[in-house]
């Protein structure tokens, strides 16, 4: 999947399927590169989603949100 940059991190959607119900969830990865390294945490939400499209779509919203500062019980504070 491919990684969104969004005001200097990097969002990663990586949604699973899940087995029971076919729909797929939000799971996301944002990283931020500092000099030689790079930190990454991952994120998730209870959401699910009947496609994988309208579920990345999803991600990248929260991971919007959570760079925002506008999660409040996500942050990315510290990376």
């Amino acid at each position: 999947m491919e990684k969104i940059p969004y005001k200097g991190y990097l969002i990663h959607p990586t949604p699973l399927q899940v087995t029971t119900s076919g729909e797929w969830t939000i799971d996301l990865y944002i990283s931020k590169h500092r000099d030689d390294s790079v930190t990454e945490r991952k994120f998730s939400a209870g959401n699910t989603f009947k496609t994988e499209k309208e579920a990345v779509q999803h991600c990248i919203n929260f991971g919007m949100q959570i760079i925002d500062g506008k999660s409040e019980n996500c942050t990315v504070a510290d990376l």
